[in-house]
Formats: structure tokens, sequence, C-alpha cells
């Protein structure tokens, strides 16, 4: 396990979404405007990259009122004007504030580049509202042909489900610099994941996985904290071939999921300190397929 710092010497306290492009590991938190992005081959300090206007306060309140709640990421492979791919951040869709996108153009060695462009989510999030309640989108991953976005059930009326959009249709609104649109929705499916001391496990990430399947992260939390969180994974069928509660405290936020040489499974995964001063943690851990 190590800990996420940046070179200001200040830490990344709540990352929430994680991917890798080549030897980059990319890191947004749920309540900054910025990226950071780290070499995954080094120790080097990273370095930040602006991904919204504006700052968020300072006092707790208000940052929780005020932030733009960033919870997933997705790699798109080169389309249109993007050569070398693009990074897709998205916002919960919990607030109405919340209803923004990142995205960023990749470069030719697999580093984000600045200026980011807004993406306006709220036409698709409108829509899934009508299906879903208490709105939040936690993960997100481009599988084949479809651009998945992972809600999590953990509202009053809640129920966790898998958002598939037509990716030539997300693909083709960003290119254009488009709202993504509401008819790229292509279906809805609800999953219970089972419970941690009563209380319900909620997808909290996914990441792509070779031949159709999905890595994903779960957590249960209650009024009172975090209870546990589980690791699974998605058949390309949709159905969930294995989630285990993982024995440890954190909640898991952001997956990054790997296939080694040898034919298993890497997960990277980083979990929200819950502290300002406290670097947001990257775990490891190995699975077999």
């Amino acid at each position: 396990m190590d800990e996420l710092g940046r070179e200001e010497g200040l830490p990344i306290a709540a990352a929430s979404a994680l991917i890798r492009v080549g030897h980059n590991l990319l890191v947004l938190s749920d309540d900054e405007r910025q990226m950071a992005v780290f070499d995954a081959e080094t120790d080097e300090p990273g370095y930040l990259i602006k991904v919204m206007k504006g700052t968020t306060p300072a006092s707790p309140d208000e940052r929780a009122d005020h932030k733009p709640d960033f919870e997933c990421m997705a790699l798109f492979a080169p389309f249109g004007r993007f050569e070398y791919g693009a990074v897709l951040g998205l916002g919960s869709g919990s607030a109405p504030d919340r209803d923004k996108g990142t995205l960023l153009t990749l470069t030719a060695d697999h580093s984000p580049e600045e200026p980011f462009e807004v993406v306006e989510l709220g036409p698709l999030y409108e829509r899934l509202r009508e299906d879903l309640d208490d709105l939040n989108i936690e993960g997100s991953a481009v599988v084949d042909d479809d651009f998945r976005l992972m809600q999590r059930g953990n509202g009053p009326k809640g129920r966790n489900a898998r958002v598939d959009l037509d990716l030539a249709a997300v693909r083709h609104a960003l290119d254009q610099r488009d709202p993504l649109p509401a008819e790229s929705v292509t279906g809805i499916e609800f999953y219970d994941l089972g419970h941690v001391r009563g209380v319900p496990l909620c997808f909290s990430d996914a990441a792509p996985l070779p031949g159709g399947r999905m890595a994903f992260i779960a957590s249960a939390e209650s009024p009172g904290g975090h209870l546990g969180s589980s690791i699974g994974l998605m058949e390309s069928d949709g159905t969930v071939s294995f989630n285990e509660p993982i024995d440890h405290e954190m909640k898991l936020e952001g997956l990054v999921a790997l296939v080694t040489e040898d034919g298993r499974l890497q997960l990277l995964m980083v979990s929200d300190a819950d502290d300002p001063d406290s670097p947001s943690p990257l775990m490891e851990t190995h699975l077999k397929l």
C-alpha cells in the first residue's frame, strides 16, 4: 500500500476515481477540480492538471455543497478528433450541480493534456432519473460496444444498477462537443450485491476486462460510517460470477483491473481517507481468473 501525494506537498485526500493509461496513473478526487497524474513505474511525485473551473471552498460544510463530486473515469480508445484517445471524468449526478463531466485529450505518451473540455451530462442524467431514484453514478467503463455506468444504490430509495449506453452515440457526442444524449441509453439492469451487517453493498467503481467482462468494487455505508467493501466480477452477459467481501476497514472507491502475463487479475484501488491532511491510499491485490 502506497500513499498518494502531489508535488506541492499536499496530499490527494479524497481519491474517488482511478485509471491507468500506459505508464500513467490518473487520480480524481470527489471534491477537487484537478486531476493528479503519477508515473506508475517510479516513486517520483505527481503533478496536477486543472479539470474544472473555479475552486472548492475550504470549510467542510461548504466543500460538500460545492464540490464537483467526480466519482468515476473512463478511458476511450482513439476516435474522431482524439488521435491517441481521451479520458472522461463524470460527476455523480447526486445533485443538480453535479451534472458535469470533464474530458481530457491524451497525447502519444499517454499523458492527459490541458485544456480540459466541460461535458454536459444533464440530458442523460435527467433521462436516468426517470428510472433511477437517488441517482448516484459511481463507476464507468467502456466494454465492447457499450459505455457502462454503475449506479450506487445507497440512497433511501436507491437500487444498484448497470446502465448501458450506446458507445457510438457517446463517442459522436464527445467528438462534436455535444451533451451526452438521453437517447444513448440502451438498457438498465438492477443488482442485489448482498449485505454487510444488514447494510447493502453498493457499486463504487468498475473497470473493463477482456472478453466483455468487468471487475467492480462495492461498499456498505450506514449513517454511522463505512462497514465493509467487496470485490466482484461481472460476466459479459451481466451476471455477477464473483463477489467477495474483503477484510479491510477502508472504503474502496476507484479501481483499475489488469490481466498479468501469468493470467492473474491485478487490481489497483484507491480510497477516500476522509481527512484532508491524510493522503489517500493506493492498494494492490491479485486474483486468479
